[in-house]
């Protein structure tokens, strides 16, 4: 089975608990934390993906990293996967909980990359335009890449609109290479 199937698996049923306790935004809050923490600490995912070292040890780490930061059910499911040793795909999780919790609250996650910093006014407007486009509020993160010379590239979910300056001078200069 795959990865992400067994991920989402166990990322629903802990969902479903966390709704069942009424205890889903403090979940999702301990969810983005490790999405966050595997992100910047390869160290982490290394450890969490490496089949040598015993569930226990990579249980007593994720206790030490995260117990004063998290709920108590959040911990119990670390374990849980620790004994099933599934701890590989403890980001993976993470990151389906995530989509589910923004599923279930309504909200898509949006990323808009620009040459520049974008105004408060610009990012009003991509958030409406997502909004008549998805019928959901959204979550927009915004980030700078100058590489793009001009315009932006938006990603919704699996959707992404590249209308990049760099984007149209490589799709200009596929067209004079074909023509030559």
């Amino acid at each position: 089975m795959s990865e992400f199937r067994v991920a989402s698996r166990y990322a629903k049923s802990v969902f479903d608990l966390s709704v069942e306790l009424k205890n889903v935004d403090k979940i999702y809050k301990d969810m983005l934390l490790l999405e966050q923490v595997c992100k910047d600490n390869r160290d982490l995912v290394t450890l969490l993906k490496n089949p040598i070292i015993r569930f226990d040890y990579k249980l007593r780490s994720l206790h030490r990293i995260f117990e004063m930061h998290v709920e108590e059910l959040t911990l119990k499911f670390f374990g849980l996967i620790c004994r099933k040793n599934r701890a590989d795909i403890l980001p993976e999780i993470s990151r389906v909980f995530v989509s589910l919790f923004l599923d279930h609250k309504g909200i898509v996650r949006a990323d808009v990359s620009s040459a520049v910093n974008l105004s408060s006014e610009i990012k009003k407007e991509f958030e409406n335009i997502i909004t008549n486009a998805t019928g959901k509020k959204v979550d927009l993160k915004t980030n700078v890449d100058e590489s793009l010379l001009g315009g932006y590239v938006l990603r919704i979910g699996d959707n992404q609109i590249d209308d990049s300056l760099k984007n149209k001078l490589n799709s200009l200069r596929r067209k004079l290479k074909s023509r030559s």
